[in-house]
């Protein structure tokens, strides 16, 4: 495993703000791939709009110095996590960078390695800097490789329906993973202001939702991104996910479930969309971690 903090590189470059050429020389020297992965990846983005006061923001060496702190920390004690995952230590480049709001976390690969980018600006906009959303950020994107790497990752012949299936799947994987690798199955970095609570009592709502839109051929991007919502309510795909693959869990072992075909996750999914469940009452509600 390869760990690169860029924290100091950042403050050492972006000492003035942030300045677009200065950025692909930075992102150069991680990897010749990165600058232009980051720009096409944020291409649709209003960049003076949605960007740049982000990343500007996030330019103060108090906010850097609190990430750096307990990336440090977690770092110093992720194989003892990836031990209830991995049978050996997982060869994969995790990488804590200024990026272009392409995400606080982005599992993908440069120069043919696993690869787990750590996007700095996006961590401090969504507070996520301390050390026990950290942890469960990186544990969530190191869950995504380990799919790629025991299953299959991404379905073929992409149509909206297999994405939003796909998307569904991905996530829900990697939130069971997360969950393996914290030791808590409840834990959500989203859970903030009753999050967890909310969904558990609409979870049947959820489900048939997405359900309904996937017949419909609708946009399921509601349930995806800090940046959307559900009834007020952003991520609640990744709540989805999660107790979707834990119902698969009930056939499959997880070995099984990274391995599954579209046609078995879309039956499935119909199935698992159409079972009421009967609600948690107020007094067995998860306790928010935050």
């Amino acid at each position: 495993m390869k760990i690169t903090n860029t924290c100091e590189q950042i403050k050492n470059t972006f000492h003035n703000g942030f300045d677009l050429s200065r950025w692909r020389t930075y992102a150069a020297g991680i990897s010749d791939e990165l600058p232009s992965k980051c720009e096409n990846d944020a291409k649709d983005y209003d960049f003076e709009k949605s960007v740049l006061p982000t990343l500007n923001a996030a330019l103060h060496d108090d906010k850097i110095d609190f990430v750096n702190s307990n990336f440090q920390a977690v770092i110093n004690t992720l194989n003892e996590h990836l031990c209830t995952l991995f049978e050996t230590e997982p060869d994969i480049h995790i990488v804590l960078y200024l990026g272009l709001c392409n995400g606080a976390g982005w599992a993908t690969s440069l120069n043919g390695k696993n690869t787990v980018l750590l996007g700095i600006e996006k961590i401090i906009e969504l507070n996520w800097g301390d050390e026990r959303n950290m942890r469960a950020l990186i544990l969530h994107e190191v869950g995504h490789l380990w799919h790629k790497m025991h299953g299959k990752l991404y379905l073929p012949d992409f149509t909206k329906r297999r994405k939003g299936i796909q998307q569904l799947y991905q996530e829900g994987v990697a939130m069971v993973c997360e969950h393996i690798l914290c030791g808590d199955d409840d834990f959500f970095h989203q859970d903030k202001d009753g999050w967890l609570q909310w969904c558990y009592a609409n979870e049947n709502e959820l489900k048939r939702e997405y359900l309904r839109r996937l017949d419909s051929k609708e946009s399921i991007q509601d349930f995806f991104g800090d940046w959307c919502s559900y009834k007020g309510h952003s991520d609640t795909g990744y709540f989805l996910g999660s107790r979707f693959v834990r119902h698969l869990m009930k056939t499959h072992s997880l070995q099984e479930i990274a391995n599954l075909s579209y046609r078995t996750l879309n039956k499935e999914f119909s199935y698992f969309a159409n079972i009421t469940i009967e609600p948690l009452s107020p007094a067995d509600y998860p306790k928010c971690a935050n």
